[in-house]
Parts: structure tokens; sequence; C-alpha cells
């Protein structure tokens, strides 16, 4: 895509229509409010390119009310991602994230790598219409916005009218006040949750049964408190089968939930260990950990191993 630099402008019209056509006003602090969200939601865009946005306001016209903004930005490439982001703040309904395909997660891991794409040119409109849909402070100040306008009984629809210079045909998207709903967050967090195989070193196990502190541990140089609920593996811990030493390891399958406040932006990142394959030291042989197999019919068996019968022996002794 083009990444040369010139004037593009937009115009961008919101009219609110009310139930009596001939009404051409409406409570100022909602409005104010209202206009401040989708404002903030154009500026927000400013982030993947590191430039200012001019934002002008034109005399406001009657035939409900209207509200006139011309948006300026200094390449064709930001009029694109901004024009996208003004007619996904009036999608009928609220996105939920895109999926990410492993070829886009290469492309738009990051903010910075958004940028360096956005630079070479690379970036396609669908790439930016995901950036758009996943894009958290629009999917925030959309909600505030229609939660706003939401208090303005008057107010039976908005339309929202989006036009750059460079194209003939405007975009126009209609929302009933019926619909108003599907773009409030009614939930205030949102959760992302991924498992991959793991090498952890541990640091700090926790021996005791019953004890409710997390274990400590290292994985690709990083520190990190996780939980364990592989029972097998927890019951050899807890009967002393298993000795923890400096460089002591676990094989795992590890989930990681990423909890995100919508508002703040506030996140917690919570992990636990679902399944240990195996464990050991560097340099040493490592030792499998025997788990029960489920199957449908047969309920819950234990899976054969040269040792059947020998750990029974030893938790009784």
């Amino acid at each position: 895509m083009n990444t040369e630099t010139s004037n593009t402008n937009l115009k961008i019209e919101l009219r609110y229509r009310f139930d009596d056509e001939n009404k051409h006003s409406m409570n100022a602090e909602i409005f104010n409010e209202c206009e401040r969200q989708f404002i903030k939601a154009i500026k927000s865009t400013e982030k993947y390119f590191e430039d200012t946005i001019q934002i002008k306001i034109k005399p406001r016209e009657e035939g409900s009310l209207i509200d006139i903004l011309t948006v300026t930005v200094n390449s064709p490439i930001f009029g694109v991602l901004v024009g996208i982001f003004a007619t996904k703040f009036f999608d009928s309904k609220l996105p939920t994230a895109k999926h990410k395909t492993d070829e886009t997660s290469k492309k738009l891991e990051n903010l910075q790598t958004i940028k360096d794409q956005i630079k070479t040119g690379t970036l396609t409109e669908d790439d930016f219409d995901y950036i758009a849909s996943n894009d958290k402070d629009l999917r925030k100040y959309k909600s505030s916005f229609f939660k706003s306008v939401k208090q303005e009984k008057d107010v039976v629809k908005i339309e929202s009218t989006t036009k750059a210079e460079t194209k003939t045909q405007p975009i126009i998207i209609i929302i009933d006040r019926k619909d108003f709903d599907n773009f409030i967050i009614t939930k205030t967090t949102e959760e992302i949750e991924e498992t991959q195989e793991a090498k952890i070193y541990i640091v700090a196990p926790i021996l005791i049964k019953g004890r409710r502190d997390s274990w400590k541990g290292i994985i690709e140089s990083n520190n990190i408190d996780f939980k364990i609920s592989d029972k097998e593996f927890l019951q050899q811990v807890w009967n002393k089968h298993i000795n923890f030493q400096n460089g002591t390891f676990i094989n795992c399958e590890l989930k990681t939930i990423t909890t995100t406040n919508i508002e703040t932006e506030e996140t917690k990142i919570s992990r636990e260990v679902i399944n240990v394959a195996n464990y050991g030291e560097d340099d040493t042989p490592i030792k499998a950990i025997a788990h029960r197999k489920k199957h449908k019919d047969k309920g819950i068996i234990q899976q054969p191993n040269l040792f059947s019968g020998l750990e029974d022996n030893d938790d009784n002794e």
C-alpha cells in the first residue's frame, strides 16, 4: 500500500435523529460526551503512525442534529486506517477479536511490528480491518459513546457518513436505537487463554499438600509464578518421590490466562501446569510421569507401566 506523504482529508458526519422530526437539539452534556468519545477513538490511531491528526469541527446543521468533523492526516495510508476506524465505530455490532492466522500473527504481533509494516507499506486493507477489530481503545470508546447517547431518550437512530476525498461514494451506516446495546461492553474484563508445551526450571516447589502458594520457576529466562493441577505429579511430590535440586525442570503443558480490565487496561496473568510429561535435571536422564487415562465408556484406568504395584506399595509404607 502506498506510504508517500500528502495531506488527506476525510469528512465525517454524525447525525442524531429524533422521534420528533422537528426537533434539532439534545442534551449538551450528552452531545459533548459522545463527540469526545468519537474523537478519542479517531485520535487513538496516532499510536500506529507516531504522527498527529488534525480534527476540525464545522458549524452544526439542523435536519435532526448533525455533527460535522473534518479529519486531516499527512498520508493516504493513514487516511485508510482512520476511515476504517470511523466505520468500525458504527459497525452494526460490537465485534469480537478476529482470529489470527499464523501469517497475520507474525505480521501484526504487537504495536511495534504494526508500525514497521506500515512504514514498509506491506499492510493491506484487510490487515487494517483486523487491527481495528482488535483495537481495545476503539472498543472502549465505542462502548462509552453508545452508553452516553442511550441516555438521550429522544434519539431514535444515529447515521454516520464517512467520505474520503479520494472516494466518490461515501460510507453510510445507520444504527437504530434498539441496537445501541450491541455496542456497549457489558463485562469489564476480557480473557485470552493460551496453552503451550513448556520447559520450566523449578526455583521454589510447594512440597506440602494443602498449601495454596504458587510454585516459582523460570521459563525462557523469565521468572514466573504458577499453579499445578496435575494430580499424579503432585502425588509424587507430596509422597517425596521427587527430589528437587538446583536445575530440576519439568516438561509440561502450560495454560496461561491473560485477564485485561477493558476500562483501566490493567492486565493480570495466571499460569497453570495442567499436565507434567516428565522431569529431570540437565545432563541426566528424564523421568516420565505415569498418568491415568480416561476412556469414554470404561471410566478411568491406570496406564500399564513397569512399576505398577510398586508405587502403591511405597504409598502404603
